[in-house]
């Protein structure tokens, strides 16, 4: 995928947690591309502070969009870790009392439907959305095949495709990304909480719950729900991830090659070294190999 760099008028990153937003405005730097920053509550970090930003409330949308406009921006993307918001009634601005009505039911939705509902209020506004993946390229994305040095066993692949499968059936609800499968049995599945959290649960199962051999025992797996809209939410593996796998007694982790982003390349690599880990990027015709009988 070429790597485009996003617009030359200022880009509006709404910054959530995490890696990704640096990157995506350091990228824009190097290629001497100006951003602005959307920051909500609970997600300034240090960084931040070196890139033109504007700190705002999830109720002033008013301001969000009439800064944008004076700055000259076109095209807007989400990236990063974001919590939901709460709505307090007694700060809401005239344009966010005009989308109220649109807005408050998203949070009653899945992710999925909540970042698309989100997307088409702010295209109605005049921009357009952009994914991470149209600024960044293939440079952001888990590549095909093992990451380090461990790959997965055929009892490691035919658990892939069952966490596969459970992902996939559970996609048109707009569930989650994520599910964990041992020797066959489902351990856990990615809700509202996201997977790092999913893992710590995990990791805090009774032994005898699991009805597995002991660790490290079980596959992660992630890809997009079908039908997702991937300016919004691609699944995402870091350090992070692979050090709440490893916590979780896990195996390894199996996610879809260009459909991940994956954070801290080389870090990465060397946690699922360190921790004995696999950590591979299968093509979706790869999946359906490891299943045939």
């Amino acid at each position: 995928m070429p790597d485009t760099a996003g617009p030359p008028t200022p880009l509006a990153i709404i910054a959530g947690r995490g890696e990704l937003p640096r990157r995506i405005a350091e990228r824009r730097a190097e290629l001497g591309l100006p951003v602005m920053l959307v920051i909500f509550p609970d997600c300034f970090e240090d960084w931040m502070a070196d890139h033109p930003n504007g700190r705002y409330e999830f109720e002033r949308l008013g301001a969000v969009f009439r800064d944008l406009r004076r700055a000259n921006v076109t095209h807007i993307v989400f990236a990063g870790a974001m919590n939901r918001p709460k709505i307090r009634p007694w700060r809401v601005d005239f344009t966010s009392i005009r989308l109220a009505l649109k807005a408050i039911p998203l949070l009653r939705k899945g992710d999925d439907q909540m970042l698309r509902g989100y997307a088409a209020m702010i295209e109605a506004e005049g921009f357009r959305m952009i994914g991470a993946r149209e600024i960044l390229g293939e440079q952001m994305t888990l590549p095909k095949g093992p990451l380090g040095r461990v790959a997965p066993d055929r009892q490691a692949k035919a658990d892939a495709v069952r966490a596969a499968a459970i992902v996939n059936a559970l996609g048109p609800l707009d569930v989650g990304q994520g599910a964990v499968v041992a020797k066959g049995l489902c351990l856990a599945v990615e809700a509202i909480e996201g997977t790092d959290l999913m893992l710590a649960r995990l990791a805090d199962l009774p032994p005898e719950r699991r009805a597995t051999a002991p660790p490290p025992c079980g596959v992660l797996f992630k890809g997009l729900k079908p039908g997702q809209d991937t300016r919004m939410d691609l699944p995402t593996l870091g350090p992070r991830s692979i050090e709440a796998a490893h916590n979780a007694g896990l195996s390894g982790i199996v996610a879809v090659a260009g459909d991940t982003v994956l954070l801290g390349g080389s870090e990465a690599q060397a946690a699922a070294d360190a921790a004995g880990l696999f950590v591979y990027g299968a093509t979706r015709e790869e999946l359906a190999d490891w299943g045939k009988p």
